[in-house]
């Protein structure tokens, strides 16, 4: 399993996507997403296929969001492909 990027957003909440794959199957997702447009900060969350959510922590800019995404990513014990 890897950790890959995803390149596609669309210009919604999420600001960065990582997906973590598994013979290309993705086993989870680690987002960073803006809650400014309701009045709120950063989020970092993953995801499962099976609709699993977890709660990573809120952070007040995008810088200290995707730091901890980063952390988050580093501290797996799967490779990742740049950051």
């Amino acid at each position: 399993m890897h950790w890959q990027r995803r390149r596609d957003l669309e210009g919604g909440k999420e600001l960065g996507v990582w997906l973590l794959l598994d013979d290309g199957t993705v086993d989870t997702e680690l987002y960073v997403e803006s809650h400014e447009y309701r009045g709120g900060a950063f989020d970092v969350y993953t995801a499962t296929p099976d609709g699993e959510w977890t709660h990573v922590g809120t952070f007040e800019t995008p810088s200290a969001a995707f730091d901890a995404a980063q952390e988050h990513i580093q501290e797996s014990p799967h490779p990742h492909e740049g950051f």
